[in-house]
């Protein structure tokens, strides 16, 4: 369930005409943020400016899922050579690796008469570039649980030599350096 602050829940319990915009916050890996908006002016929200002007956003609708999976989002945006993410032109951030390990955070924004009433977080995850070329950049957000969508280990490592454990701590003795790979088969009743 996404928490609402009480201003946002009584504008969207009373008004019958709902004005509201996509936020996105790009943060690079190095830490710097860029704040962009699909609104038709500059959006001011939590002392951010959002900037309306440099980037055309679009996004895929998002989905509810009954079970549990991992979220991934598409999101593209559309530029020129004359728009800009870290002093470079978003091409060339996109191929030369500055969006690598960035994260992208969605927002819903509410507003009435150009007032920010509140906003509703709907995605965050980290960015991976899909296609570029041309003037549309595809990105693929994926959510923070895309870790556990990953197959278990066929193989196991199994170190050779005799541990002991004393005191909640294991120890080894007389371990050589060769090891053996074993193939590993869950039993029909563990749990993973």
């Amino acid at each position: 369930m996404k928490a609402v602050e009480k201003a946002l829940e009584t504008y969207l319990n009373q008004e019958k005409m709902i004005q509201s915009c996509d936020l996105y916050q790009l943060t690079l890996a190095n830490g710097n943020a860029y704040y962009y908006t699909d609104a038709d002016v500059n959006i001011t929200h939590n002392g951010h400016v959002y900037r309306h002007d440099i980037l055309m956003w679009k996004r895929d609708q998002i989905k509810l899922n009954s079970q549990v999976c991992v979220d991934s989002l598409t999101v593209t945006i559309y530029c020129s050579d004359s728009d800009m993410i870290a002093s470079k032109p978003v091409m060339k951030a996109a191929l030369d690796g500055t969006l690598d390990r960035a994260r992208l955070s969605l927002k819903r924004c509410f507003f009435k008469d150009s007032m920010t009433i509140g906003a509703i977080s709907l995605f965050t995850g980290e960015v991976e570039i899909k296609k570029a070329g041309g003037l549309a950049l595809q990105l693929s957000i994926k959510a923070e649980t895309s870790g556990l969508n990953m197959d278990f280990p066929v193989r196991k490592y199994y170190p050779q030599g005799s541990f002991t454990s004393t005191d909640g701590k294991v120890t080894a003795g007389g371990v050589d350096a060769n090891a053996v790979i074993a193939p590993f088969i869950p039993r029909k009743e563990m749990l993973l």
